[in-house]
């Protein structure tokens, strides 16, 4: 798969997710959590915290969609390494009777796994 079609999807998601983070962290918090108000209210804070982060991601691919085939490699490969603890604290957090979170809910993040996988394997420029 071009890296460049792989990048830019990545970016925008990452873009979107930031997004809807700030603009739904109440709902969201009030959906995925079994907690009290006071829990809920760090959560929804924790929320807007993350929201740069997934910005800043997403910008960076989007910046790097005209890298060589190994430049874009070596982004996708960080990418992948990152999403070996985050699958881990998905099982936590699905695990937990805190949540309401199942597999179903990280189905984005799953697609962007195999996505950036499988153009990490079969690049093309």
């Amino acid at each position: 798969m071009k890296t460049k079609l792989t990048l830019s999807i990545i970016g925008v998601l990452n873009i979107l997710q930031s997004i809807l983070y700030t603009l739904f962290a109440i709902p969201a918090v009030d959906m995925m959590f079994n907690v009290g108000e006071e829990a809920a209210n760090v959560a929804v804070l924790f929320q807007y915290a993350l929201s740069p982060a997934f910005l800043m991601i997403g910008l960076i691919f989007i910046f790097s969609r005209n890298f060589e085939v190994n430049n874009a490699k070596k982004l996708l490969l960080a990418l992948l390494i990152a999403y070996v603890p985050l699958f881990f604290a998905f099982y936590t957090l699905a695990s937990s009777p805190l949540t309401n979170i199942g597999l179903p809910d990280f189905a984005v993040d799953i697609v962007v796994y195999v996505l950036a996988l499988f153009t990490y394997l079969k690049p093309k420029q």
